[in-house]
């Protein structure tokens, strides 16, 4: 093992898989990135949107989600090296925001990610759920844990976009008074927001409606982006006896740095442990910041899916966020804590949803129908 894996793997050591054949497999893959040069990385990368670019099979094949989920693994690897040098080169005041190669290295990434999102959005699979029997993906790594939250997102995205092509947004407006009203309520009260609007509409600005490619693109690359600081060897879930930490601010502050200009995916990341108020992250900072200045300043929506009403305070949060605490909690729970897809759903809705709201209800029970109808999974 070279001396560059070894400070990667002390610095991550939530990397390491405890099964020793896939540990030596991931180590002989981050040895091949470990010594590219930014310029090299984003060249290697390019390889592998091409592959994506041209594959005109009307159905996605197990050896393309074998390579994607390859491509998964390496760009954790990439955004991790990254991370090492960001960290460096800040101690030593040395960071340069119009460094052109990691600007590229950015933009390759971004351009991969959209590919993927795009295959899994729109190609039917040749096995169901074959992305669930891979080894990259059943890693108990933090790496791992982010790769199964980033299928399961592009996945429940594309099935929430169905859905709504389907109608549902018309049953979700004729049931927000009589199933979510309630959760809302007690949303008001926790920012002491004075507010009659008991309609869907009036709660989620602009309405409830599909999630946008741009914006789906933008919630992946949050996806692979989160936790990339976290040190802990599992990922935070707001429980009672579970301290709260500050790795989303620092996984902002590098999404921030790296992402140059994609404020979607950097609030993505920051904002996946808000929890409604019950977690830390920027929100917290900006909402205390906000009453400061103005004590009178009115939020006048729970939700957006434009992440500029986030950081103006007229939305309580941004919708992709949302989808990733909900799935980041369940595969935390299923994948962490040994619980079963029925328990881990039991133990959500039951305490973050009826018992203190923090997951959002419309969100969870959406993932919930995607377990059901497209993972084939009883819950």
């Amino acid at each position: 093992m070279s001396d560059k894996t070894i400070e990667f793997y002390k610095i991550f050591k939530h990397c390491i898989p405890s099964d020793k054949e896939i540990a030596k497999k991931e180590e002989d893959i981050l040895e091949n990135i470990i010594n590219m040069s930014n310029k090299e990385s984003a060249a290697y990368i390019r390889q592998y949107i091409a592959k994506l670019t041209y594959y005109h099979k009307n159905y996605l094949d197990v050896e393309t989600s074998k390579l994607i989920s390859q491509m998964l693994l390496e760009i954790g690897f990439i955004l991790r090296i990254q991370y090492i040098n960001y960290l460096k080169n800040k101690e030593n005041n040395t960071l340069n925001s119009n460094d052109t190669e990691i600007v590229n290295l950015s933009k390759m990434i971004q351009l991969l990610v959209s590919e993927i999102n795009r295959i899994i959005s729109t190609k039917e699979y040749e096995n169901d759920n074959m992305f669930d029997n891979l080894e990259a993906l059943k890693s108990d790594t933090t790496i791992g844990h982010i790769n199964r939250i980033f299928i399961m997102t592009i996945e429940n995205i594309n099935f929430f976009n169905n859905k709504l092509n389907r109608g549902a947004a018309n049953k979700l407006r004729i049931d927000f008074k009589k199933s979510y009203y309630k959760f809302a309520e007690r949303i008001y009260q926790r920012y002491n927001l004075t507010s009659d609007a008991d309609t869907l509409d009036s709660n989620v600005k602009l309405g409830i409606r599909k999630i946008e490619n741009y914006t789906a693109v933008d919630t992946a690359i949050g996806v692979l982006m989160h936790d990339i600081t976290l040190d802990k060897d599992r990922d935070y879930i707001p429980i009672d006896n579970e301290e709260k930490d500050n790795h989303s601010i620092k996984d902002y502050a590098f999404a921030k740095y790296f992402m140059r200009g994609s404020e979607g995916v950097a609030l993505t990341v920051s904002l996946h442990h808000e929890y409604y108020s019950y977690g830390y992250g920027l929100f917290t900072e900006l909402y205390k910041a906000t009453l400061r200045r103005n004590p009178n300043h009115e939020i006048e929506y729970i939700v957006s899916y434009d992440y500029k009403d986030i950081l103006t305070l007229q939305s309580l949060t941004y919708l992709p966020a949302k989808i990733l605490e909900v799935i980041d909690v369940y595969d935390t729970l299923t994948k962490r804590m040994n619980k079963t897809s029925r328990e881990a759903i039991s133990f959500m809705t039951e305490n973050f949803i009826e018992k203190d709201i923090m997951l959002d209800p419309i969100m969870t029970d959406s993932f919930i129908e995607y377990l059901r109808e497209v993972k084939k999974i009883k819950v």
